[in-house]
């Protein structure tokens, strides 16, 4: 199985207070459809952990639209990834349809951790990893280095709760984009939509961490860091917010 296609119905828990879907949500919808083809694919996450110890997490997202996506869209995701190279990632690719128009596209770039020590495994040293099929056609996107703005300014902190918590016991890689969308006071942004996000996820965060949230705007785009009480980052975000129409 080449590539995975799913259509969603979304559900009033994936609409905005500006009637179209949150990003969040439709990360989670990736992230979901992502877990199900490495599953048909032989690489679920009980059989990696089985095998060689080791999870799937997130390094870095990202996700561009011509449009926001309605209520009333019938979402249809598809997606495939890359193989395994040289690199410590995998790239997965995905294209983003509201019924039959294609409205966006979206790379996640993906690392192997040993389960217990966090340490990156190297992909082609699994071989049910470094055998799985390649498709013909991928994107040339590939994720890079978020280059943050000087000035950048506190804008709260957030506590890391159970309900951010995912399978591997840390936040997981969707709540960063409400985190995001909260420091940059999104409900104002009314007649605007998302248009272009990145996330660069440097180091996890568990429940009871206190994360100091700071952002920024800068020839058009909004970026958004959040570090440790000592300083130390733990995720970056660049958004680019348009005019609807």
């Amino acid at each position: 199985m080449d590539t995975l296609t799913k259509t969603y119905s979304l559900t009033a828990s994936d609409i905005d207070c500006h009637g179209t879907c949150r990003l969040s949500a439709l990360l989670c919808h990736m992230q979901n459809l992502a877990t199900d083809h490495a599953d048909a694919l032989g690489l679920s996450g009980d059989t990696l952990i089985r095998e060689c110890g080791a999870v799937w997490m997130i390094a870095r997202q990202y996700i561009r639209l011509r449009r926001p996506i309605a209520y009333s869209d019938a979402l249809r995701i598809t997606t495939w990834h890359r193989g395994a190279d040289k690199t410590p990632t995998v790239l997965r690719d995905f294209d983003i349809f509201a019924g039959e128009e294609r409205v966006g596209e979206a790379v996640m770039s993906w690392v192997l951790a040993n389960v217990a020590t966090r340490k990156l495994v190297k992909p082609l040293s699994v071989p049910i990893v470094a055998d799985s099929k390649r498709p013909a056609a991928v994107k040339d996107i590939v994720p890079a280095k978020i280059p943050l703005p000087e000035g950048m300014a506190k804008v709260l902190t957030r506590t890391v709760n159970y309900s951010d918590t995912d399978i591997n016991g840390h936040m997981n890689n969707t709540r960063y984009a409400d985190v995001a969308c909260d420091a940059l006071r999104y409900d104002r942004h009314s007649g605007r939509f998302i248009a272009e996000a990145q996330f660069n996820y440097l180091q996890e965060s568990f429940p009871g961490d206190e994360l100091d949230i700071f952002a920024a705007q800068h020839g058009g785009t909004h970026y958004v860091r959040g570090a440790d009480g000592g300083g130390k980052p733990r995720f970056d975000v660049s958004l680019t917010i348009l005019a609807i129409g």
